[in-house]
């Protein structure tokens, strides 16, 4: 399995065990399952703020939680159509801040609790949920056999509390002094007041048996991209019609499931001159996803855009004008991927309404087919 992993967060930092952990645990979670080579998830730490952005703007909950999962292949996943054979599983997005809390909290520290949240959360992208105790039994479970194939297992903690095996947990999990990144003032509470108001940070003493009685984990499943979330949150009013706030639910969903499907194919490119590589991808009316790629020439004019590359996988399948919902294009470029004249008279000519500009690094613009090409022309004006 292909773990992308960003840390999007300057409030604590985070050691190279932790994340190395950590990916050891998903890893364990993907052998468990079987998950093959070509499944990607990606996992982003992010700080309380942001967490709690998205918990307020999908599920009503104004506060920040330790993890979210960001599935992109529920239900039926859309047929695709060219581009490389990649199962884009989801998301997962930890607060940095809360995993250090709980991590003290239950006494076990920030390296196993990412793991732990990190599997956790993995678990909720292959569709394991704890709404009821059955299911909570069967998804604990879980999570033990794979803490189990890194030795960070609740046994593996009752064994280093119990004295029974005092060398091995330590060696496994070796907790770095948590530091600022940035002289910004600290946003995480990691220090209780005694009783003598002092501030002195008091050790937790929880037993074993207690930790097992954890918080419920958020996992519900809001879908969108981090940092067009965070800009839309900025830009955003509270409150809205419901039904219009599903409507662009689902519309972010869409164009992370395009956006990742076009860094895909944009790999593929033929760029022996430029060395210029664009990725683009398409949503039809009935779900389907068609990518493209820039392919040169030695003849410098038949060189094809991965704009046009798309449009004409979906000509190749039957898609006609008026089918196409959108189409995202992305490449890496200082500013989002603005389409040439060429490709916006094709997209004129298919009729598709959305337009997303983005580039590698998850900068994003949405426009509306008059924007880009306002006096264009189609086979309807020649009827």
């Amino acid at each position: 399995m292909k773990i992308i992993f960003s840390d999007d967060q300057d409030e604590v930092k985070v050691p190279k065990e932790a994340v190395a952990l950590l990916k050891k645990g998903l890893q364990a979670v993907a052998k468990l399952h079987k998950l093959s080579a070509e499944t990607e998830v990606s996992v982003s730490l992010v700080s309380d703020e942001v967490i709690h952005v998205l918990n307020k703007d999908y599920r009503g909950i104004d506060r920040p939680t330790d993890v979210l999962s960001f599935a992109l292949d529920e239900a039926e996943e859309p047929q695709e159509f060219g581009g490389p054979n990649a199962h884009l599983l989801g998301d997962i997005i930890i607060s940095a801040e809360t995993a250090v809390r709980q991590g003290e909290e239950y006494g076990h520290g920030l390296n196993r609790e990412l793991v732990y949240l990190g599997v956790h959360s993995l678990l909720h992208l292959l569709g394991y949920d704890h709404m009821n105790k059955a299911d909570k039994a069967v998804m604990r479970q879980e999570e033990e056999k794979a803490l189990q194939l890194i030795h960070l297992s609740q046994a593996d903690l009752d064994r280093s509390a119990g004295k029974a095996d005092p060398d091995h947990f330590a060696v496994a999990v070796v907790d770095a002094v948590q530091e600022k990144k940035t002289e910004k003032p600290a946003k995480m509470k990691t220090e209780k007041k005694t009783k003598n108001g002092k501030g002195k940070a008091e050790k937790q003493t929880k037993k074993p048996a207690e930790i097992e009685k954890r918080k419920e984990i958020s996992t519900d499943k809001p879908k969108t991209e981090i940092e067009k979330k965070k800009v839309q949150n900025k830009n955003s009013k509270e409150g809205g019609n419901v039904m219009g706030r599903k409507k662009e639910k689902e519309t972010d969903k869409a164009i992370q499931k395009l956006y990742k499907k076009a860094l895909k194919t944009r790999e593929n490119a033929y760029v022996p001159f430029s060395k210029f590589k664009v990725g683009a991808a398409l949503l039809t009316k009935s779900g389907d996803i068609f990518t493209g790629c820039n392919v040169e020439n030695s003849s410098f004019g038949l060189t094809v855009c991965a704009e046009r590359v798309a449009m004409f996988n979906a000509a190749a399948a039957g898609v006609r004008p008026g089918e196409i919902t959108m189409l995202l294009v992305a490449a890496d470029t200082e500013d989002v991927t603005s389409p040439c004249g060429a490709c916006r008279q094709v997209m004129a000519e298919f009729e598709i309404p959305v337009i997303v500009m983005a580039n590698v690094r998850g900068d994003m613009r949405t426009v509306a087919l008059d924007e880009l090409l306002p006096f264009s022309f189609k086979a309807a004006d020649f009827a």
